[in-house]
């Protein structure tokens, strides 16, 4: 069995809440995952849990705006 880390784990648990109509609980759960993807970021880490980074910060980020966590682009344009 493979072996996960915190964000894979602090990801998962984001999706569930999701699942469960736990909206706030599962934004605020996908700041967890920033703070992991920020700090990994500052270490100079390439990849979490054998996953790109990057690829880490957009999952969040599109599941952040599915949620409609994040304003418009439009109002700041």
């Amino acid at each position: 069995m493979k072996k996960v880390g915190k964000i894979t784990n602090t990801w998962k648990r984001a999706l569930q809440q999701i699942r469960s109509k736990q909206f706030n609980e599962a934004i605020e759960t996908l700041d967890e995952c920033l703070l992991i993807l920020t700090l990994a970021t500052e270490s100079n880490a390439e990849e979490l849990d054998g996953i790109g980074v990057d690829l880490w910060k957009t999952r969040v980020w599109v599941k952040l705006e599915d949620l409609d966590a994040v304003p418009a682009y439009d109002s700041y344009i």
